[in-house]
């Protein structure tokens, strides 16, 4: 089992979703690890996995994932956790200008680190931000991003629906093999 990755978050939310996506229970490790400062998901996963493995001496995985919106130049991206906490929901809805594109773009990285090195995957979503959050379902920023091809808000979906569009899904895809290949 210590060869079985550890995800560390400290989000219940997250640690049930990834669990659904990977179709088994995952091991959480709630540390508080120093976060670099970029907008950029990938290369904030990337070094956070690094001190993790280093930390936890035992492979790990990292999620990070990020909101840019266009007409705020690409913030908040992977600082969206301090929006969300600063300003909430309806306050990021509230940042953007009248009559500005409310196109954003959401992005998943998973870095996977062991003795090997690191490896990041990266999933995408586009859509849009809502002008007030709908919905209640979900965590975080799922009430204010419509994703394109849908009518409802991450937070008015149910799990499934959710997955057709989820950019952790992408992501997840394209580690789930690498993961339970570490296993056998």
């Amino acid at each position: 089992m210590r060869d079985r990755p550890l995800f560390v978050t400290s989000n219940p939310g997250k640690v049930r979703e990834v669990a659904a996506l990977l179709g088994r229970p995952v091991e959480p490790l709630d540390v508080d690890l120093p976060e670099i400062q970029s907008l950029d998901v990938a290369i904030v996963a990337r070094e956070k996995a690094i001190a993790a493995y280093r930390l936890a001496v035992r492979p790990v995985f990292v999620e990070d994932t990020g909101l840019t919106i266009e007409a705020l130049g690409g913030l908040p991206g992977a600082l969206v956790r301090w929006f969300l906490l600063t300003v909430g929901p309806a306050g990021i809805c509230a940042l953007l200008p009248d009559g500005q594109p409310r196109n954003a773009v959401a992005r998943t990285a998973i870095a996977l680190c062991d003795e090997t090195g690191v490896e990041v995957y990266l999933g995408e979503t586009r859509g849009t931000i809502t002008a007030e959050p709908v919905g209640s379902g979900g965590f975080g920023w799922d009430a204010i991003f419509r994703p394109d091809g849908s009518d409802l808000t991450f937070a008015q979906m149910g799990q499934d629906e959710r997955n057709r569009y989820s950019m952790r899904h992408r992501a997840i895809e394209q580690v789930r093999d690498r993961l339970i290949a570490r296993e056998r």
